[in-house]
């Protein structure tokens, strides 16, 4: 017999015990027989009271479990935040690194004039993830300018707005740099193209060239669109191919566009530059 059912037939046989003593009391033999019947049904009464106590007992461990889950809920929402506020907090901090270290290098860097913007987003174009930057044609941009980050090559405007501009990243596919390999044995002209896979390399290389792992490569200012000298990358790789007069090289570069946040744009050379 089920917990309820039980409950239900012991109060069933109180009220009938009930019944017969109210009926007795009225009789000579209700003492004695009340008495008998008090005992008998005794243990009814303490089963039933137990059953109540524990009735009793599961509603309280129910409400309190719905409380505890309350808190834990609640609790749960309040990590969330911290969490958030963290997350925020960090980005501004490294918002705040990345734009001391453009005032550093703009203030060392006297020869430019740099224009600082923040990242305003991400787009694709074309195949291609270009950078959304909140400077545009009424701050000077101009389609081709270079784009820094950190004092190096990010990439170059590829169109403007009146309030916005797209860069597009320097490890694109699409991206072609004029650029020169440096080192102690002498300098070697090449071109920087990005790929598909976000990697750089130096190619059209002459066979007989200078050109060693660990040299700087920066841009040469030929073809009248960078200026010379903006630090792109070191060579990690050099390739030769029986296929190919030139050889290539692995370039690694020094800006990862993915985590930028603040850029400059190189508007120009300071009235005071040769």
């Amino acid at each position: 017999m089920r917990g309820g059912q039980r409950s239900v037939f012991l109060l069933l046989v109180l009220i009938v015990a009930a019944i017969v003593l109210a009926i007795l009391r009225n009789t000579g033999a209700g003492s004695a027989v009340e008495a008998t019947a008090l005992a008998a049904i005794a243990p009814v009464r303490a089963a039933l009271s137990s059953a109540s106590s524990g009735a009793a007992a599961a509603i309280a461990d129910a409400q309190r479990f719905d409380e505890i889950r309350n808190e834990n809920e609640a609790l749960r929402a309040e990590v969330a935040q911290l969490r958030s506020s963290a997350a925020n907090v960090q980005a501004t901090r490294r918002e705040n690194e990345a734009l001391r270290a453009a005032l550093d290098y703009q203030g060392e860097n006297t020869e430019f004039t740099l224009l600082t913007a923040q990242v305003a987003g991400r787009d694709s174009i074309d195949t291609l993830d270009t950078l959304i930057i909140d400077r545009g044609a009424s701050d000077g941009v101009q389609v081709g300018m270079a784009v820094l980050a950190g004092g190096s090559l990010a990439g170059r405007v590829r169109s403007v707005t009146t309030t916005s501009a797209n860069v597009v990243p320097i490890q694109s596919g699409s991206s072609v740099v004029n650029a020169v390999a440096e080192g102690n044995d002498g300098q070697t002209d090449g071109i920087v193209e990005g790929d598909a896979n976000g990697a750089l390399r130096l190619t059209r290389i002459e066979p007989d060239a200078p050109l060693t792992i660990g040299n700087l490569v920066v841009t040469s200012g030929l073809g009248g669109g960078f200026p010379r000298g903006l630090p792109i990358g070191r060579v990690i790789a050099v390739f030769t191919s029986p296929e190919n007069v030139f050889r290539e090289a692995a370039v690694e570069p020094f800006v990862r566009v993915e985590r930028v946040a603040i850029v400059q744009i190189v508007v120009g050379r300071s009235p005071s530059s040769p």
